[in-house]
């Protein structure tokens, strides 16, 4: 089983000072994609029938959470020295499986099934959601989470991008294809991960994030919130 209490004592002050710091840090990439994720919930509530917008709101609850419950964990080590493993080690399954919904919540709303779409008329509580802490197995491998992670956030951010073709809006086509390019640069950051280089990796993740919020600033801009928008001859 997984230890959920570890002594974080040997940690010294310098260290702590610069754990609590970079758990600040995490927030703001979190933050960069509440912001871009809220514009896109709103401007995609009149186009989607309610499994796929469960989908899509179920997963980017999922995303939030793990992003915050990681962050959590460092700030605990940082303020209290506990380190409690099942923060950290409940990030890449939560994750991964938060990517690949909203995906599938994308591709949803471009399928037979969702053009004559029922409007979503009522706050919805994803039941897909279940708390995070629930989907952490003892696993011996983390590639499967890793490869639907990959899937999951190129085919997010392609999706977007063949929205902002619909819409011919340049500007998010830009922001989003350079969004999937630091995405990438996450990717190879976070093999041989270290607490030095995890500042790297949290700077390129706020391009990644501010390259998405930007992009979803255009989609609205361009009127992507208005009824049919994406079925325009």
């Amino acid at each position: 089983m997984f230890n959920l209490l570890v002594d974080a004592s040997s940690y010294d002050g310098i260290d702590k000072i610069f754990i609590i710091l970079q758990s600040l840090y995490d927030l703001v990439p979190i933050a960069l994609f509440f912001l871009g994720s809220l514009i896109l919930l709103k401007a995609l509530y009149n186009k989607m029938v309610k499994g796929a917008y469960v989908l899509l709101s179920g997963g980017i609850i999922m995303v939030l959470s793990a992003g915050l419950l990681k962050a959590l964990h460092k700030f605990l080590i940082g303020a209290l020295e506990i380190d409690y493993t099942i923060l950290d080690k409940q990030f890449t399954p939560t994750q991964s499986i938060g990517f690949l919904l909203i995906f599938l919540g994308l591709i949803g709303m471009f399928t037979k099934y969702n053009k004559n779409y029922t409007k979503v008329r009522s706050s919805i509580i994803p039941l897909l959601l279940i708390p995070s802490f629930l989907v952490i197995t003892e696993y011996d491998s983390s590639l499967p989470f890793i490869i639907m992670m990959v899937i999951g956030a190129t085919g997010i951010l392609s999706m977007l991008i063949y929205i902002s073709c619909r819409l011919k809006n340049t500007k998010a086509i830009i922001a989003f294809s350079i969004a999937i390019i630091a995405m990438l640069g996450m990717g190879y950051l976070s093999s041989g991960s270290t607490f030095s280089r995890a500042w790297i990796q949290i700077s390129v993740n706020i391009i990644y994030q501010g390259m998405f919020f930007l992009g979803a600033l255009f989609l609205k801009n361009s009127g992507l919130g208005e009824e049919n928008s994406l079925y325009r001859e």
